[in-house]
């Protein structure tokens, strides 16, 4: 049986060709936009390295000299930091938040960028570890929900923190200069610039990427600033699972947890909000991407039910005969949907062939493991292969019903 469909297939090259080269385009298609799309939407399935959920963000604010509801303020060298300092301390002692820190650059869902080189002094290594500073009080762990890669708790990060230690997070660019980030732990660092100041790492971190569409090339470094010194930047505060609406009360009715003197706290925003904001352009190319992912697959199934419709009415005299000769249905559906298998290996070989020195070159650029790109093909050529049986199941099944002596009247 497989003998003769082989050989129908050899003498049927002149038809058979054409529908090869079809076939191989479109698996070629498939496979570099396949693997075009899932490049872009890679880093969306990978941890963004803090939780969003329950986490607002506050404005630090002063009132201006000129201002008729400024504070005088008489014999105290530093009354912003302690107005700030007791502001923190209000709203860490509201029954509805969870923890309080300050920040700067500390929170996900931005784009700013505070690239800092770490060097390691405790042994000879001329290679930086890059990544993006994100400077905050120790509480900044338990606000952002950052997740040792080392099994520590978040308590013993914010210990960490409160040391004076850093932690840092995977970084691609380092990794890709043949080192392990797992070996910084525990070491002397300092800034690539300045060695006065000798740095300890405390732990490894999951990397905290700046969106969830944005691949991290650098890796992350977590800066502790202690509440006992100057504060600066803006203030973040994680609420207590179900509480937002109380505390949002709050906050609204208790003008102490908003002001200190010519300090005060404004632009109360969910994390989740700013996420949204800042990734609505990307999650609307998105969704744009996809729909013409989809339009592009509805229109290459058409192509091909289109090509196996033809080729089925060219061959209603050819059933008809193996009907007469006892072949079932059963087994006509399978010698066509064999020859359809056999038609689209031939054009993986093709394309693997051809397309594959061009897809390696996508797979160096964009750091894709081969295996993933192997598997992009596989599910390019799966779901050619369910285009070409929903092609195949409904010319073939309208062509067996047709009567023998119906078919086979022209001939």
């Amino acid at each position: 049986m497989k003998r003769k469909l082989l050989t129908q297939i050899k003498n049927e090259w002149r038809d058979n060709i054409w529908l090869v080269i079809e076939l191989a385009v479109v698996c070629a298609v498939i496979w570099i936009v396949g693997a075009l799309v899932y490049i872009y939407l890679r880093p969306a399935l990978e941890p963004v390295g803090s939780d969003y959920h329950d986490v607002y963000q506050l404005d630090t604010k002063t009132v201006n000299t000129d201002s008729p509801y400024f504070t005088g303020v008489d014999g105290e060298e530093h009354p912003y930091n302690s107005d700030l300092r007791d502001l923190i301390r209000r709203l860490r002692e509201n029954p509805n938040v969870e923890e309080v820190t300050f920040h700067n650059n500390g929170l996900p869902y931005n784009y700013n960028y505070y690239g800092r080189s770490l060097i390691r002094v405790d042994k000879v290594d001329s290679v930086a570890y890059f990544a993006n500073q994100r400077t905050g009080s120790p509480a900044l762990a338990k606000v952002m929900g950052l997740r040792s890669l080392t099994g520590k708790s978040t308590q013993q990060l914010m210990e960490i923190l409160s040391k004076g230690e850093l932690l840092i997070a995977p970084s691609l660019s380092y990794s890709e200069s043949g080192r392990d980030v797992m070996d910084l732990l525990g070491a002397k660092m300092v800034f690539e610039g300045d060695s006065t100041n000798v740095y300890r790492i405390g732990d490894i971190v999951e990397n905290v990427r700046r969106t969830e569409y944005e691949p991290a090339w650098g890796g992350t470094l977590i800066f502790p600033v202690s509440e006992d010194d100057n504060v600066w930047g803006r203030v973040a505060l994680k609420v207590k699972h179900g509480r937002d609406a109380k505390f949002k009360e709050d906050f609204r009715n208790h003008p102490e947890l908003r002001r200190q003197r010519n300090v005060y706290l404004s632009d109360l925003t969910s994390l989740a909000d700013i996420r949204e904001g800042t990734q609505r352009s990307v999650v609307t190319q998105v969704r744009l991407l996809v729909v013409l992912i989809l339009f592009l697959l509805a229109t290459i199934f058409l192509g091909l039910l289109g090509s196996f419709w033809f080729r089925m009415q060219q061959r209603v005299g050819e059933i008809a005969i193996r009907k007469v000769c006892g072949a079932t249905s059963a087994d006509i559906f399978r010698r066509i949907l064999g020859e359809g298998m056999i038609l689209l290996s031939i054009a993986v070989i093709i394309v693997s062939a051809l397309v594959w020195p061009f897809m390696s070159r996508i797979s160096f650029l964009s750091s894709l493991d081969v295996w993933e790109l192997i598997l992009i093909e596989a599910v390019a050529v799966a779901l050619v292969a369910a285009g070409i049986v929903v092609s195949l199941w409904w010319p073939a099944r309208k062509a067996m019903r047709i009567e023998p002596a119906i078919a086979l009247k022209s001939e």
